[in-house]
């Protein structure tokens, strides 16, 4: 079985169950869902990096993330915001090399690598959960994913097929111009598509032809830079894939690359334009 084979298989398996999660109206299985994605993705950055010889905090850095998920998996953000745990989750990191037999030469190193990826995963992260509150939570993902997947299907063919001039050979040497392109036609299809079918549903919403147009290139622009940070990450710690827990896709790190830079822009997108 081929990788695009075995990547499509995954992909009519995942899809439908994170669409069922996204719109069952109890949010939580969604949000458990997404903190433990969030969650195998800093431990396999972790070890990406613990592959290189820089000795990170796993625990200290599963514990540090989960004190910025917890409020929003269970709804306490007007208590007490995820990104009011960075400090904490500092603090931990940090104080963890008092108790502990490893040498202090380390620290700066273990804790400095350790809290980017907290922080990378989740400061990023947060932005589905809050997504997900927002009115219509679910339509406003839907149209995350559908943008994001629609990037990484042009990209790929487009690249494959006509792909002849390099994007970003340093940061990831098969991306072309052909495949960016590719990818941005493919965006502004899926979007335009989600949109009408919206409407002969129903569905009521605040996007327009211009909100589609110009989240094709936001999501297009920013989908694609998250995904040269996690190629130059890769690249930085000489790792081809973040894991191998999905079948010719790699790790889940590989598979939100892009979503974790897209949730931030729409959701920021709405907030500014569409209140």
């Amino acid at each position: 079985m081929g990788p695009l084979t075995k990547r499509i298989l995954v992909a009519l398996v995942a899809i439908p169950v994170l669409l069922f999660l996204t719109f069952w109206n109890e949010t939580l299985p969604f949000k458990i869902v997404v903190a433990a994605a969030l969650g195998l993705s800093l431990l396999e950055y972790l070890r990406m990096a613990d592959a290189r010889k820089f000795k990170t905090l796993r625990t200290e850095g599963m514990v540090a993330l989960g004190l910025l998920l917890f409020p929003w998996v269970v709804q306490l953000p007007a208590l007490w915001t995820g990104h009011d745990a960075l400090p904490l989750g500092l603090f931990l990191l940090t104080l963890s090399f008092l108790w502990s037999s490893r040498p202090l030469k380390e620290m700066v190193a273990s804790v400095s690598v350790t809290f980017f990826g907290v922080a990378y995963f989740g400061v990023f992260g947060i932005y589905f959960f809050r997504l997900r509150d927002l009115p219509q939570g679910a339509w406003h993902l839907m149209w995350l994913y559908v943008a994001t997947w629609a990037y990484d299907t042009g990209g790929y063919f487009g690249g494959r097929w006509w792909g002849k001039h390099h994007f970003a050979p340093l940061a990831s040497p098969k991306k072309s111009v052909e495949g960016c392109i590719g990818g941005f036609a493919m965006v502004l299809a899926g979007l335009l598509l989600l949109w009408k079918a919206m409407a002969a549903l129903g569905v009521p919403s605040t996007y327009s032809l211009a909100d589609v147009v110009a989240l094709s290139v936001l999501l297009s622009l920013f989908g694609q830079l998250g995904d040269l940070v996690e190629s130059i990450i890769k690249r930085s710690l000489s790792a081809k894939d973040s894991g191998s827990l999905l079948p010719g896709h790699g790790g889940v790190f590989d598979r939100i690359d892009s979503l974790l830079f897209n949730a931030p822009i729409l959701f920021y997108y709405l907030i500014l334009f569409k209140k």
